[in-house]
């Protein structure tokens, strides 16, 4: 749908999903990937992060820290302590918000639309990730899977932020980077959905699922809602 085009249905609620929506969270994970490596002496960040993506053992676990320099022979605890160190404190501090997300976030919230964040992440690291990137003040709530029970895209976490906000369902709008995990389970549950497509960089296909928007630009929102 073209973005251009203003919303059919006044939303009140916007759900935003928070990595790589909101910021670059691929690329602070590849980054502290690779400082992990320079300190270990042992391989690429890529190598590293194709663990964290493939092993089976969780997106933000350690444990694949610790495959990872088992499998190549350099494990020691000391060693093993001081990456995931390195990788919670580069990761953080290397997150990098997307073009125009701060003024737009301004402009959703003077316009009294209630907003909260829907991710995976558990509560500790997504108050860490919104306090360091300064956006905590624009949202009225996160729900995580440690909140709603589930994660994405079971319906939970959606519901639960809707109970939070006090809003309805067919007010509500989802802005996401994954087809599958957000713009899905919205329209399934007759919310607006809003692809950030500018953030999906996996691109896993997913033909069948048609976002209500797709956006190129974070600032795009602003069209959407008639809010410029």
């Amino acid at each position: 749908m073209n973005t251009c085009t203003p919303a059919k249905t006044e939303i009140k609620a916007i759900l935003f999903d928070m990595d790589n929506t909101l910021f670059d969270f691929a690329a602070a994970k590849i980054i502290s990937c690779g400082k992990i490596c320079e300190f270990l002496g042992k391989g690429t960040d890529w190598d590293l992060m194709r663990y964290f993506l493939n092993s089976g053992l969780g997106y933000e676990s350690h444990a694949n820290i610790e495959k990872f320099m088992k499998d190549n022979g350099i494990y020691n605890e000391a060693d093993y302590e001081t990456a995931v160190c390195i990788y919670e404190s580069v990761k953080l501090n290397s997150l990098v918000l997307y073009d125009n997300v701060v003024p737009t976030l301004e402009k959703i919230r003077a316009a009294g639309i209630k907003t909260a964040i829907i991710t995976d992440a558990e509560s500790s690291q997504t108050k860490k990730r919104l306090d360091k990137t300064g956006l905590s003040k624009y949202f009225d709530c996160a729900v995580s899977p440690d909140i709603s029970g589930a994660r994405k895209p079971e319906p939970p976490t959606f519901l639960c932020a809707l109970e939070k906000l006090g809003a309805e369902i067919m007010e509500t709008m989802v802005v996401g980077d994954s087809l599958r995990r957000e713009i899905e389970p919205a329209n399934k549950l007759g919310m607006t959905s809003v692809y950030a497509k500018y953030g999906d960089w996996m691109k896993i296909p997913a033909k069948d699922v048609i976002p209500d928007y797709t956006i190129e630009n974070f600032g795009e929102l602003a069209g959407i809602l008639n809010l410029e």
